[in-house]
């Protein structure tokens, strides 16, 4: 008995043995190899890639739109907004820019900044609703670059407290080669939406330059009854006059035929399965605080927008001249259900900003200041009820200062006198039937100091009074 149990216990010892032989044999190499991929710490790498054709400065972000790429194809504004940082883009329509889209900077939309072509604005007149912009009106087609201040620091921008966001169009360019560039373009997509657009842009014998541009969108909407079309024509037209001197005239015209989304909901008869579901209490478009219903007749608007412009530009000593006339006249036919449900066909109405711009600008003085000086003139109005709702009248100052090699100071003030010809505000139903007349005036100051810390970081600090038209 005592012979089993030693023997018993001797071969346990030698199973031990060999298993822990084994074990040693497996783990020697897992640890040496373990060993070998030991982590080196070799500092900090920084990988920097900016976007193509964006250029960030504290003073505005530039997007240079023959140099800017993104994921997928750009065919609106708003599909380049989406790209920058501090822009924030609100589609009713993912599939094209619409007339209820909304572009906040830094959660300050369309009603709190300025939006501009060639440094003029379009906002609209504000009645009827908010000082808004129809984004649908605004194609790709001629533009050149895209300028996006953040702020109200900049007295050269009337009305802007969140920002500015400046449309540079195509002008044509001064050469002496007849050859035109073309460039035609198109794509097709879901639920039917398609685009294409030609254009053409070149010169003639170093005297004018210029740049044509048709384009057609249209689709049929993710959304029931959320169908668009766009038409867009572009047309602009630069002469080169002596003394580096030069006279651009231009012209972009849209039509936009716009389906308002009506109601789908499963539990009514005329529920369509093809399109998602849509509730009565779901978030209209953004002009709108009641639904639309299917079955009947088209809840839709059609737009018809013409931007016009004459901009005069003259080198004079240490600075350049510029003369800039403007124009935007909208008009809407709208057919929609009202809060009672009462459907009520083509109501008309239309707007109009007319203006002119006189500057002295970029001039340099002392080595160290660049001084812009100048003047505005706008009417806004409802041409067929009240032409001019507000008359404007401002001037301005600007200097930049240069102080040393990594400061600069950056004082403005804009002097607003303006005349205004309202509607009451009111609550309840029916319209007021007498207007309401003011005048308000004042100086709106601001101050921006930047500071050069490093070749690839700049800090500023900015402070502004800023000024805003009241809505009608």
């Amino acid at each position: 008995m005592i012979l089993k149990t030693k023997s018993k216990s001797l071969w346990i010892t030698v199973l031990m043995t060999g298993l822990a032989l084994i074990l040693g044999t497996i783990a020697i190499p897992v640890l040496a190899q373990e060993k070998e991929q030991e982590v080196i710490d070799i500092g900090t790498i920084t990988v920097m890639a900016p976007q193509p054709g964006v250029e960030i400065t504290t003073e505005k972000t530039v997007i240079r739109m023959d140099e800017f790429k993104k994921p997928g194809e750009v065919r609106t504004l708003t599909d380049v907004l989406t790209e920058i940082g501090g822009i924030d883009v609100q589609r009713i329509n993912p599939l094209m820019a619409s007339p209820g889209d909304e572009v906040s900077i830094r959660g300050l939309n369309e009603g709190r900044m300025v939006i501009e072509i060639d440094g003029r604005r379009i906002n609209h007149t504000g009645h009827y609703g908010r000082y808004i912009v129809d984004w649908s009106t605004l194609n790709m087609d001629d533009i050149e670059s895209i300028e996006i201040i953040r702020g109200g620091h900049s007295v050269l921008h009337p009305f802007a407290i969140g920002g500015v966001i400046n449309i540079v169009t195509k002008k044509g360019k001064k050469t002496d080669d007849p050859k035109p560039d073309f460039n035609v373009k198109g794509g097709y997509g879901d639920y039917d939406t398609y685009n294409v657009a030609a254009s053409v842009n070149g010169g003639a014998g170093n005297i004018v330059g210029y740049n044509f541009s048709a384009s057609r969108q249209e689709t049929d909407g993710y959304l029931r009854n959320n169908f668009q079309e766009t038409d867009s024509l572009n047309g602009h037209l630069t002469f080169f006059l002596p003394r580096d001197a030069t006279f651009s005239i231009s012209a972009k015209y849209s039509d936009v035929l716009y389906g308002l989304p009506v109601i789908n909901d499963p539990t009514r008869a005329d529920y369509d399965s093809d399109y998602p579901k849509y509730y009565a209490d779901r978030d209209q478009l953004r002009h709108l605080d009641w639904p639309q219903l299917p079955g009947g007749p088209t809840p839709e608007w059609e737009k018809h927008t013409t931007y016009l412009d004459g901009i005069l530009q003259v080198p004079l000593g240490p600075g350049t001249i510029k003369v800039h006339y403007f124009q935007t006249v909208g008009r809407r036919w709208t057919s929609l259900y009202g809060p009672t449900g009462t459907f009520q066909e083509d109501f008309f109405i239309d707007d109009k900003t007319e203006g002119i711009i006189g500057e002295y600008r970029d001039i340099e003085l002392f080595d160290s200041h660049q001084v812009t000086v100048g003047a505005e003139y706008q009417e806004l109005g409802w041409p067929d009820e009240n032409p001019v709702i507000y008359r404007v009248k401002s001037a301005y100052i600007q200097d930049v200062i240069g102080l040393g090699d990594r400061w600069t100071a950056t004082p403005g003030v804009r002097y607003y006198h303006v005349d205004m010809d309202t509607y009451y505000s009111q609550f309840g139903t029916g319209w007021p039937i007498e207007g309401k007349k003011q005048t308000d005036d004042g100086f709106y100051p601001s101050l921006k100091v930047d500071f050069q810390a490093t070749p690839d970081t700049a800090l500023y600090a900015a402070v502004s009074r800023s000024y805003r038209l009241p809505c009608p």
